[in-house]
């Protein structure tokens, strides 16, 4: 199987065999040996989903398999560019935060700058790391690791290139009036890997789904064989 860039809006998730599209921990791992990637953006196979979890406002990040958004991707797709968030079912969000591969971070505990549109911010200065306080780290490690080897070797990477990534999510304040004022106990965004002219950034709570960028995965099968019997057709056209 080859990892091949998909380019689209995520809708071309569906293009993709399950279980192939890269996470951002696995895409800025590739980014070290293989230089063509720093110089693109993609969306992520990462979920998140934001809920008040013992009164307090939490981020959740999946893997693949947990991501509501990858799996109802349509009626995602159409909540998302429609209206800013997702609201899954809240019986299968609980499952995918309670999953073993699912990471929970304190939002208060994050110390976010805020920023626009109910987005705040925190720095992973490279160089810098200690700095991080325990939630800081967790999600930071997750996102650019995931584990600490890996994460060690990427913050190499960012500090070699000069680059200094910012991780934006959901301000807790509008993750809690937010699933109040909709009756709702989850809700979902999707997530954005910039390329190095923009420091790498990753966005947690990314909603503007129709965008051109680039997924990488293996293509499904039927996918390529369709593609292949259209190319061959148009090479054999008058």
């Amino acid at each position: 199987m080859t990892l091949e860039n998909i380019t689209g809006s995520l809708l071309a998730y569906k293009q993709l065999e399950p279980g192939t599209f890269l996470h951002v921990d696995q895409l800025t791992t590739e980014r070290r040996t293989n230089i063509e990637l720093r110089n693109q953006r993609f969306y992520t196979a990462d979920g998140e989903m934001y809920t008040v979890d013992r009164s307090k406002p939490v981020w959740v990040i999946t893997r693949e398999p947990q991501n509501l958004v990858l799996q109802n991707i349509d009626e995602a797709y159409r909540q998302l560019t429609a209206q800013g968030n997702y609201f899954p079912d809240a019986e299968a969000a609980q499952f995918s935060l309670e999953h073993d591969g699912s990471v929970i971070v304190n939002l208060e505990g994050l110390k976010l700058v805020e920023g626009y549109g109910g987005c705040g911010y925190f720095m992973v200065d490279p160089k810098a790391v200690q700095k991080l306080n325990s939630e800081q780290r967790k999600a930071a490690q997750r996102i650019y690791g995931p584990d600490e080897e890996n994460f060690g070797l990427n913050m190499e990477l960012f500090a070699g290139a000069e680059k200094t990534p910012y991780v934006f999510v959901l301000m807790p304040d509008y993750v809690q009036d937010t699933l109040r004022s909709n009756d709702q106990k989850f809700l979902g965004r999707a997530s954005w890997l910039f390329n190095f002219n923009d420091h790498s950034y990753f966005n947690a709570n990314d909603r503007g789904l129709n965008y051109g960028s680039h997924l990488r995965g293996v293509r499904r099968e039927d996918v390529a064989r369709s593609a292949a019997v259209s190319e061959s057709r148009a090479s054999r056209a008058p």
